[in-house]
């Protein structure tokens, strides 16, 4: 079930900076970022450095951040608008990644071009400043749950013990064997930082809600929502009854809600 936003009169489709989640990396998204690409956006997805399988970690949130804010600062320069997708722990990235001299209603008051406009989250963590991923897994009562789904690596990595079903539940056999060589470690460390950053309530939010979410559970999601809310946050809610990898599973939809928006009235504002 989605609803339909009112939308604005340009029909120039602003750049999307997609920010994908822990463990993955840019190839997981290509299906994705091709159909983007195909509907008539300018998509850059860069790549986390954390999400690299070094041993010991070499990289963390803070580098994630720097990674990301780069790619947006060279974009919004250039004069573009800014569409962020924020896929799982990219959602702590992109929200980090963009800092208020980025935003366009800041921009435009000092007379320059582009900035970003959207905060769209794919059930992706959205933190008030100072909380982490972590502390959400403890507040849904997931925490003592942890080792049932990581392993912990001396080194400080991490990864899934079943990644097929904690990412791609439901997801058709051959694209999950194509998915799974594309999986890396990330560091544990990433999800216990704490997130600098409110930007969310800055900028129209929308949020995609995943039903049968393996590694960011509903209980997860709502907490986060309800939280944002609770400060006076509009967030336009999108419910699917599929899995995390939800640009996978329902990817015609996630294009379709990329276009809705970009287009989204409140991004004038």
């Amino acid at each position: 079930m989605t609803s339909t936003p009112a939308t604005t009169m340009s029909n120039a489709l602003p750049t999307i900076v997609l920010v994908h989640g822990a463990w993955h990396t840019p190839p997981n998204y290509q299906s994705f970022n091709d159909a983007l690409t195909a509907a008539g956006f300018s998509v850059y997805c860069p790549h986390l450095p954390s999400c690299n399988n070094n041993s010991p970690p070499s990289a963390s949130l803070t580098e994630d951040v720097g990674a990301v804010r780069k790619v947006v600062e060279q974009r919004v320069e250039a004069g573009e608008l800014v569409l962020m997708i924020m896929h799982s722990y990219g959602g702590i990235v992109g929200t980090n990644a963009v800092t208020d001299r980025l935003l366009r209603s800041t921009r435009a008051t000092n007379g320059q071009p582009g900035g970003v406009i959207h905060l769209l989250y794919q059930c992706a963590y959205l933190l008030q400043p100072g909380a982490s991923v972590m502390d959400i897994c403890k507040a849904a009562g997931f925490f003592p749950l942890w080792d049932q789904y990581i392993n912990n690596f001396e080194d400080g990595t991490s990864f899934p013990i079943d990644p097929a079903a904690m990412f791609l539940g439901g997801v058709e056999p051959a694209v999950v064997d194509a998915a799974i060589p594309h999986l890396v470690r990330s560091p544990l460390s990433a999800f216990d930082a704490p997130s600098g950053s409110d930007c969310w309530k800055k900028l129209p939010v929308t949020y995609v809600l995943t039903a049968k979410d393996g590694a960011v559970p509903t209980p997860y999601q709502d907490i986060m929502i309800e939280r944002a809310e609770r400060d006076g946050v509009l967030i336009r809610k999108e419910y699917y009854d599929t899995c995390h990898s939800v640009f996978i599973s329902k990817k015609k939809e996630m294009v379709d809600l990329a276009l809705q928006a970009a287009r989204d009235d409140r991004n004038t504002q």
